[in-house]
């Protein structure tokens, strides 16, 4: 798995472990939802809400650079193109990044 820059993440929370504690609680909870959503709407076919849950969960993915946020562009743009092996691998690059903020944060 990729290994997070924390270089950005530095900068915006300013060693406050309040903020590092926030962001991490509402990446996980973003990421956790939005997961479960997309394989849904991939199941269901709704191409129209998996390209809004994509575009959703795309910016947190661009903060802590994870090669995923390239693959949510491109659901984001086309929709079609998710798979459930994209989606598994999205959700495995975020769980695996959730551990290396929490490690980060001391949490």
């Amino acid at each position: 798995m990729p290994k997070i820059d924390f270089t950005y993440l530095e900068v915006l929370s300013e060693d406050d472990d309040d903020f590092k504690a926030e962001f991490i609680e509402t990446f996980e909870s973003t990421y956790k939802s939005l997961s479960k959503k997309m394989m849904t709407e991939l199941d269901a076919n709704d191409m129209d809400n998996l390209s809004k849950s994509a575009h959703q969960l795309k910016p947190s993915a661009k903060m802590i650079q994870l090669p995923c946020a390239d693959t949510l562009e491109d659901i984001q743009h086309h929709p079609e193109n998710a798979t459930k092996q994209s989606l598994d691998e999205i959700t495995s690059q975020c769980e695996d990044a959730l551990q290396q903020l929490k490690n980060w944060a001391n949490l």
